[in-house]
């Protein structure tokens, strides 16, 4: 029995996984939007920082991030930043677009648990966002001379992943969350806007003893700093050893807050009988 149980959780895992992907295969045209629109983003910062200092480096720069090169440091930043927005909006979203499609009340109903569909959505949402960056990494590659190899990519990989299981855990936990306040797009903005300040996706940081204190705290800080070191820097040991130690730590944390989080706030959701309401 428990073993037909288990075949039958990764029956629903992989059927959730291919209607998710078809879904988003339906319309090719946010694959191409959301490849090529977080890089767009960078341009005004170019300019903006051209305008000011006469160039696109700067020695002050250098001396807090190691590389004069902005540009590569603000499309990383970006590139790696998607997978953390495209699972808060993916996997955080996700319970509550099923509400808006009236399929929600089927899946509280059904036998299996919420928990094993946001499984097979996070596993889809890790595909797309996939797919996404590769893209991301291709125009950087071909038009703004930022380089990727092996010896880059496997440390590069490895980070990128204890990244995403902890934030896929904050993400689960966050979808229960929306099941609670019938409200994401609010949040999710907030939740971004947070980690544009105290992470440094757009800027390095150590600028301000506040930033550089409470980026600490985030597993996107950990994760940018070591990839940049690796891709900029050529640093492949720049203490990777010691971010893989910390994103494991942050992993087991948040996925096991995410898992309690998500069971009291489905079963809370559940209990006022409020899972269809808008």
């Amino acid at each position: 029995m428990p073993d037909r149980g288990i075949k039958t959780e990764l029956r629903a895992i992989g059927a959730e996984f291919v209607k998710t992907m078809r879904i988003w295969f339906s319309y090719p045209i946010m694959l191409v939007f959301w490849a090529v629109f977080p890089l767009l983003w960078v341009l005004p910062y170019i300019f903006q920082g051209r305008a000011l200092v006469g160039s696109g480096t700067s020695e002050a720069f250098r001396q807090l991030t190691g590389s004069g090169n902005y540009l590569a440091f603000v499309l990383i930043g970006a590139m790696i930043s998607t997978f953390v927005f495209s699972a808060l909006w993916g996997v955080g979203n996700s319970l509550r677009e099923e509400t808006y499609w009236g399929t929600m009340e089927y899946i509280i109903a059904s036998p299996t648990h919420p928990l094993v569909i946001l499984i097979g959505k996070t596993l889809a949402e890790w595909t797309w966002s996939t797919v996404m960056v590769l893209f991301q990494a291709l125009i950087i590659a071909l038009f703004f001379g930022v380089q990727f190899t092996l010896a880059k990519i496997l440390p590069v990989l490895l980070l990128v992943i204890l990244l995403m299981i902890g934030f896929y855990g904050f993400a689960i936990a966050f979808a229960g969350f929306t099941l609670l306040i019938k409200e994401v797009h609010g949040w999710v903005h907030t939740l971004e806007w947070i980690f544009f300040l105290f992470s440094p996706i757009r800027y390095p940081v150590q600028v301000n003893p506040i930033t550089a204190a409470v980026s600490t705290l985030i597993p996107l800080t950990w994760a940018l700093i070591a990839i940049r070191g690796i891709i900029l820097l050529n640093r492949t040991e720049v203490n990777l050893y010691q971010t893989v130690l910390v994103l494991t730590l942050m992993d087991i944390v948040l996925l096991t807050a995410g898992y309690f989080l998500f069971i009291y706030l489905e079963r809370k959701t559940r209990r006022d009988g409020t899972v269809g309401m808008h």
